[in-house]
């Protein structure tokens, strides 16, 4: 961004300050042909002087960013030449033009996955309590019947969760919502669903306690049963020093802690946008740009793909699914909940294509079919090869003394079965594994 030069400022503070007590003399005298009281005259130049005040900030606003105008213009016109020639002339090796977005949320640069997840002031990570969290993410005696740990519907190797519709808890119940991944869940504001939780250590502590999952009675019972194995007692001294380590915010910190190193750094799109120009196939190049036209990148905000992560311009929530007339997709999937759309918090779309089935209740089995159903029951599109459906006429008639018609058409209302096999292709390029500790 160039700089802004304020060089006209001392000349406008000078003139602002003769303007002001020119208008306060001017306001005294005023007042006092009218009659007006001592505190009346004062309010009457505050009043005067503070309307000089804003002509005069928006005078210095107006001269600096005027020097700036035939850069910025410049600028403008670049961009738009190498948007539509789709390529960028200045670097060494042309690629497709794929890193400019045009988003509502006001996002241009696509971003990389950072390496190392942010940590509350409250919970530090630490090399003790990771070891002590991955211990405790995989317990099994902190299940009610000593059969399920937290990686029992969170398997890393295979993304971060089960690949079942609904994951099987306490004596085989089964809920009513698909499990997430655990996976770069470090990057989210809110988990659940539903977004109840506010944390991962607020999220490590529902599993334990939900009925139809580890069915924990209490977090005090969770405690007792890390206590119950002696391996516990020098572990939670060294990573949280103190008298009584063992207790259920602790166990809960350290699970977190844990959970804050299960991040994916590395898939072929941060390798793209870290400079790799190899590490994105066409196919991937052109689902990016489709990505962010079509407008998924409005909700799947990067570099997490969730609204729900460090961004999130607006709201970390949405309806779902909005578009219901003429959708095949409602009943098919069983889309609507007790009959109604729901509100939920946006899944991150890391791991992906690893993490099928999709959406909260499972009903897709195949990364395709999730992309098709988003584009007809959240965007609105139609899905067709025939370039007619990609455009629509609307004509109207105007009334008035003679005849007359408005006419517009638009466009880009189709996704063919090629965009769709593109957009996949991207999608699947942010799998990776675990970043090695």
């Amino acid at each position: 961004m160039p700089a802004i030069s304020l060089a006209p400022l001392p000349v406008l503070v000078l003139g602002l300050i003769v303007g002001v007590s020119a208008l306060a003399l001017v306001a005294n005298e005023l007042g006092k042909r009218v009659s007006l009281s001592f505190p009346a005259r004062l309010l009457l130049s505050g009043g005067l002087g503070m309307g000089v005040l804003s002509i005069a900030i928006k005078v210095v606003i107006v001269a600096a960013l005027s020097q700036t105008d035939g850069q910025a213009l410049a600028a403008t016109g670049l961009a738009a030449r190498n948007a539509v020639e789709g390529w960028f002339p200045e670097a060494e090796h042309a690629t497709p033009a794929a890193t400019v977005s045009r988003t509502p949320a006001g996002l241009r640069t696509w971003r990389a996955l950072p390496r190392h997840a942010p940590a509350p002031r409250e919970n530090p990570t630490t090399p003790d309590k990771v070891a002590l969290g991955r211990m405790l993410f995989h317990d099994r005696n902190l299940s009610l019947d000593r059969s399920l740990s937290c990686a029992s519907c969170h398997r890393l190797a295979d993304g971060g969760d089960d690949d079942a519709r609904y994951s099987t808890g306490h004596l085989g119940q089964t809920g009513d919502r698909n499990a997430p991944t655990v996976l770069n869940a470090a990057f989210l504001r809110r988990l659940f669903w539903d977004g109840r939780a506010r944390s991962l250590e607020q999220q490590a502590a529902g599993p334990l306690l939900n009925p139809v999952e580890m069915a924990m009675p209490s977090l005090a019972a969770v405690a007792r049963r890390v206590k119950e194995n002696p391996a516990y007692a020098p572990l939670f001294a060294r990573a949280f020093p103190g008298a009584d380590p063992i207790r259920p915010d602790t166990i809960t910190r350290a699970i977190a802690a844990y959970e804050r190193t299960l991040i994916t750094p590395d898939a072929p799109y941060d390798r793209y946008i870290r400079g790799d120009d190899d590490a994105l196939s066409a196919a991937a190049l052109r689902g990016m740009v489709l990505f962010d036209e079509t407008g998924c990148r409005g909700c799947h905000i990067d570099p997490v793909f969730s609204a729900a992560g460090t961004e999130k311009p607006l709201g970390i929530f949405r309806t779902f699914p909005i578009y219901q007339r003429d959708n095949p997709y409602l009943q098919r999937y069983d889309l609507l909940v007790d009959g109604r759309p729901a509100r939920f918090r946006v899944p991150s779309l890391r791991n992906v294509a690893r993490t099928a089935p999709y959406f909260h209740n499972g009903a897709v089995d195949t990364l395709e079919e999730a992309i098709r159903v988003m584009a007809v029951s959240q965007l609105g599109r139609r899905l067709s090869d025939d370039p007619a459906a990609d455009m629509r006429l609307v004509s109207h008639q105007v009334d008035g003394s003679e005849p007359g018609r408005n006419i517009a058409m638009f466009r880009n209302r189709a996704l063919s079965a090629t965009e769709i096999a593109d957009i996949a292709a991207f999608l699947r390029a942010l799998s990776a594994p675990i970043m090695p500790e």
